[in-house]
């Protein structure tokens, strides 16, 4: 002990007459010193463009001077061996049935680990050395190690993709993968065996026909390879659009409408460097490489990403092509837990004005975090395949020929219907942003003593820019298993007349949608204003129409149903703002706070039992990041089991379908 001590001692002696501050100045100056070099070693490399390198220099001076705190923490414990006491919740009157918060991506299965008193009735998070406290960390946080360092890896990504050498070889494994995608989009058997989820790949057949699409990169090995193997991922899916390619083509590569329109599964994607362009409007053999993450219907499932390039081109008279491929063999990283294979769809002509869109989805992912609630709805491919893209590009395809149809005088929407549907696909792409990680909001693990069938709590503070939250608020989220049908649970929860079945704050009340806009071909799909009311029982029985029912909230809600999944978003809305949006005025300043469910199937008994995801919102004015108020965790709490149970006994029981 006493050897191992002075070594210790030994390897720290430059810091060993320094006090924390005198540290911390040295620790900077360091790492600034480091990025200086950094910086001249980039600009030797890109041949010195004073353009270039005047945006590296902005790119530096911007970085955030809280990722430089965190750097300099590492530094600190890398090289002073100094304890930084662990974060962690410490509260006081912890409500009934919660244990405890956990930032585990595991099940906490230590029930005596119990958090100590504090002076407020408050989840704060804060350092402490206290052993009866618990340990917290990001929910994911095996997944997301050194994303403080995103935007400096982004830097070094765009700038090299712009040098010459890069650009040939990207260009060549662009080639290469668009190759690989049309082949495997038009071979069956023995490539692709049939199932009943659709057709599974044959590996062994794969590696035998294309091997490494990237083999002639030097491979770097993964550093958690012997502990956390890669495991593939791979599907196929084929529906027929009356669309022109071009226009899928340019939803694809048009960085904007890609984020918007697929923003149920597009976390973030970011264009790093445009390697080849065409003409305005030509994305034929348009190169572009990106940043991207994707995102699951349940934020217990671990989010994905990765550095990749985009190819589309024009393959013949009747075909085109649009690719991604990983990049990770150029830009390697050793906790790569994503690599994305030859993925993206083919466009063919068929007849008579149809399309066959052929969407392949191909990867290979570390699953090894997530939770066993959604593990096989992960491993079959529902959460991540080529039925969840080619479904999304599908509803949205249908989702404007239904608007176009009512270009008729006698169903044409009014300007004040225009503004609506805008409020409510806001309100949709707030849902899904609050249903995927973000390393500035990060979720926090509550363990729920008596949830019965919830398996997994999950919480996060938010706070969203340009006043579409009105002010601080939390977010909690669970994923519970039901036996029944997807579409019997969707068709359950978007019905206003059995909402009262499930929704406390409707017990009791009237439920009557005011409005009503279709914006699909499925039944259910639609925007709907409800109105709950409180029923006057002196005017039911006078049948009086001078004493009408108090309204006592007004809600927005979106319901749609696709072949992969089915949501039912809601948010409360002032009655004076619908008015005034239907009255043709402005729904940008329109401040809505999304909840709502995701119903997916389980990956595992087909359609008979089916994963919901419920996630419910509240304004809190005392929360922060790094402050939970026990009373609001606690109502969120109960408003997820209650209304957990409420739906299980609502479709389990064909009495209570209404």
């Amino acid at each position: 002990m006493g050897s191992n001590g002075e070594e210790k001692k030994d390897g720290n002696d430059e810091y060993q007459d320094m006090s924390i501050v005198e540290i911390i100045d040295y620790c900077t100056n360091a790492r600034y010193e480091e990025i200086e070099r950094e910086l001249e070693e980039m600009k030797s490399y890109i041949g010195g463009g004073s353009r270039v390198q005047s945006e590296v220099q902005r790119e530096v001076n911007r970085s955030s001077w809280k990722a430089k705190a965190l750097q300099i923490g590492c530094l600190l414990t890398k090289h002073c061996s100094i304890l930084i006491p662990k974060i962690s919740f410490h509260r006081m009157d912890p409500p009934e049935g919660i244990n405890n918060l956990s930032g585990s991506g595991r099940d906490n299965n230590d029930q005596g680990n119990r958090m100590a008193s504090s002076s407020s009735s408050t989840y704060n998070v804060q350092t402490s050395g206290s052993s009866h406290e618990s340990e917290i960390k990001p929910f994911w946080s095996r997944t997301e190690v050194g994303m403080d360092f995103e935007r400096e890896r982004n830097l070094f990504v765009s700038v090299s993709v712009g040098t010459e050498a890069y650009k040939i070889k990207i260009l060549d494994l662009a080639i290469t993968a668009m190759n690989e995608l049309a082949n495997m989009a038009i071979e069956n058997e023995p490539l692709w065996h049939p199932c009943i989820a659709g057709r599974i790949l044959n590996c062994a057949e794969y590696i035998k026909k294309f091997g490494q699409v990237d083999s002639h990169f030097p491979v770097l090995p993964n550093a958690e390879t012997y502990t956390n193997p890669l495991q593939t991922e791979a599907s196929r899916e084929t529906r027929f659009l009356a669309v022109q390619p071009v226009h899928i083509v340019e939803l694809l590569m048009n960085n904007d409408q890609y984020s918007h329109v697929l923003s149920n599964m597009v976390s973030k994607a970011k264009v790093l460097g445009v390697l080849s362009t065409q003409a305005q409007g030509d994305y034929n053999g348009a190169l572009q490489v990106m940043a991207v993450k994707f995102h699951a219907s349940s934020p217990l499932v671990p989010n994905r990403k990765c550095y990749l390039a985009r190819y589309s081109r024009r393959l013949n008279n009747n075909a085109w092509g649009v690719v991604d491929v990983s990049l990770q063999n150029l830009f390697p990283n050793p906790l790569t837990r994503y690599r994305r294979r030859p993925s993206g769809c083919l466009i063919e002509r068929f007849r008579d004005g149809l399309y066959k869109v052929t969407w392949v989805e191909h990867c290979e992912v570390d699953n090894s975090s997530v939770p066993e609630v959604c593990r096989y709805f992960v491993t079959s491919g529902h959460a991540y395949g080529a039925k969840q893209w080619l479904s999304t590009l599908v509803r949205q395809h249908e989702r404007l020929t239904h608007i176009r149809v009512r270009r008729d005088p006698k169903l044409q929407l009014s300007t004040g219907e225009a503004n609506l549907l805008i409020l409510a696909d806001q309100m949709m792409r707030n849902f899904w942003r609050n249903l995927s990680f973000s390393r500035k909001n990060r979720w926090m693990l509550v363990s729920l003593s008596d949830a019965e069938n919830i398996h997994k709590a999950i919480i996060r503070f938010v706070k969203e820019k340009g006043g579409r939250c009105p002010g601080p608020a939390l977010v909690m989220a669970a994923t519970i298993r039901i036996p029944a049908s997807a579409r019997r649970i969707f068709n359950f929860l978007q019905d206003e007349n059995s909402r009262s079945k499930w929704d406390i704050l409707s017990h009791g009340h009237v439920v009557q949608q005011t409005r009503s806009i279709s914006n699909g071909c499925v039944p259910g799909n639609r925007v709907s204003i409800l109105e709950v009311k409180v029923p006057n029982r002196a005017s039911r029985i006078s049948n009086s129409p001078e004493d009408p029912d108090r309204t006592v909230m007004t809600l927005l809600q979106e319901s749609f149903s696709t072949s992969a999944c089915s949501y039912v978003t809601f948010a409360p809305v002032e009655a004076s703002s619908i008015n005034m949006i239907l009255n043709g005025g402005d729904s940008d300043n329109v401040p809505v706070m999304p909840s709502g469910f995701s119903i997916l199937p389980d990956g595992l008994t087909g359609d008979e039992v089916s994963l919901v995801t419920i996630i419910f919102q509240i304004l809190d004015s005392a929360a922060s990041p790094m402050c939970f108020p026990a009373h609001s965790v606690y109502s969120m709490y109960k408003v997820i089991t209650e209304t957990a149970k409420a739906i299980t006994a609502g479709v389990v029981d064909p009495y209570n379908m209404g």
